[in-house]
């Protein structure tokens, strides 16, 4: 590598940590918190997209948010979610797992990587002209390349609704999840209708973005999604904080989203 090539590689990365610090400083404070980096700030990102059907559907899980993304990680209220759900009611720190984490959130996978508890693997389906993280998989969902009863748990969060044979891909997550074990498995939901809309026909992106939210969507999920995954085989139980004991205290500070309920699909009922 030239001395030029070096260089520029240095600038580049000075200009990301002095973006950071400044964006750190400007949104200093004690309002919310990250439970993910544990840092706090006075409010967080906004960030999300805007959609008509979003607002019509009142879809959950998609939209533009206010409070939406941390500052310091970026994790999104989502991403906490999850990571709350998994830290107060599993023991997923706590035990050896062996953990498919799929289109990984790059906040999480973080801190998953680092945790010595866990056999981490990740994957998604390559995509000319993204970032993808070191060690990552290529596959396409329809045919996970993995062996049957194979992970304790899967995380395959806003994947399903990019996937026209979405039941397959819900078919294959449950073959290679070990029984017990369990998958959490998030989309846009709207429970303003009570069966999924989806159209095949709608393949150019801008009329993608009219009907479901977002130019590579294939439907919005309605509330008959659990008895689809329940279809391929999963028991499934919704998780929310606001509405079951998570053991948190002082829930509002970490800026999470009250309607987004998590989906947690188990290969065998849960046993208490």
């Amino acid at each position: 590598m030239s001395f030029a090539q070096k260089f520029k590689i240095s600038v580049k990365q000075l200009t990301k940590k002095v973006f950071l610090f400044g964006r750190l400083f400007y949104y200093h404070g004690s309002t919310v918190e990250c439970p993910i980096c544990s840092h706090g700030f006075r409010k967080m990102l906004p960030g999300g997209f805007h959609a008509d059907v979003i607002n019509k559907l009142e879809i959950i899980g998609a939209g533009y948010r206010l409070h939406n993304i941390c500052p310091y990680c970026l994790s999104t209220d989502r991403d906490r979610l999850v990571f709350l759900y998994l830290k107060n009611r599993t023991r997923f720190f706590n035990i050896s797992n062996r953990v498919l984490h799929i289109s990984p959130e790059p906040s999480l996978h973080r801190i998953f990587k680092k945790a010595t508890n866990l056999t981490y693997l990740i994957g998604t389906k390559y995509a000319e002209g993204l970032y993808y993280p070191a060690g990552i998989s290529f596959f396409d969902l329809l045919s996970i390349p993995f062996p049957d009863n194979n992970f304790d748990v899967i995380i395959c969060n806003h994947v399903l609704e990019h996937i026209q044979d979405d039941k397959q891909a819900m078919a294959e997550l449950f073959r290679v999840l070990k029984p017990g074990g369990y998958a959490i498995l998030q989309v846009p939901i709207s429970n303003k209708i009570e069966k999924t809309i989806e159209d095949f026909t709608i393949i150019k992106p801008e009329e993608r973005h009219e009907a479901f939210g977002q130019f590579d969507h294939v439907r919005v999920y309605g509330s008959d999604y659990k008895e689809r995954l329940e279809a391929v085989g999963f028991f499934v139980e919704k998780q929310s904080p606001y509405t079951q004991e998570w053991n948190i205290n002082h829930l509002s500070k970490y800026a999470l989203n009250k309607k987004e309920e998590l989906y947690v699909a188990h290969k065998s009922p849960k046993q208490d």
